[in-house]
This record gives structure tokens, C-alpha cells and sequence, in this order.
């Protein structure tokens, strides 16, 4: 697993509602660096799960609201 440092990044959650779509989500993951800018698409059926969580140094605490 690559860990990659960013200027910028974007993160869309699209939930696709018109007649027949090829999935129901599609992720958005956009990041902006000096040299490059990336996008990365992903496509599901089942609604995303989002999870937020603040890493302390000691341990890692998950914040997600629910």
C-alpha cells in the first residue's frame, strides 16, 4: 500500500438516479498534486460506508457519526 502525500484532495460521494444506471454510487476520489493530478472512480451498488477516525499517536479513535 502506497501512502500518498497531496496539495489537494476531493472526495464526491454521487448517487446516480436517472432511468437504468450502470451502478447506483459512483466514488470520486481527485487529488492534486505539483506535478500530477489524479482521479480515481470507483462503482457500487451498495451505498457507501464513510468512517472517520483521529489517530493520536497512541491509538486510533473512530469518530464516525452514526
Amino acid at each position: 500500500m502506497a501512502i500518498l502525500k497531496v496539495k489537494k484532495l476531493e472526495i464526491e460521494i454521487q448517487e446516480q438516479t436517472m432511468h437504468k444506471p450502470g451502478s447506483k454510487y459512483f466514488v470520486l476520489i481527485k487529488s492534486e498534486n505539483e506535478n500530477q493530478n489524479i482521479l480515481r472512480i470507483f462503482s457500487s451498488n451498495k451505498k457507501p460506508v464513510i468512517k472517520h477516525s483521529e489517530d493520536n499517536g497512541i491509538i486510533v479513535i473512530d469518530k464516525t457519526i452514526k
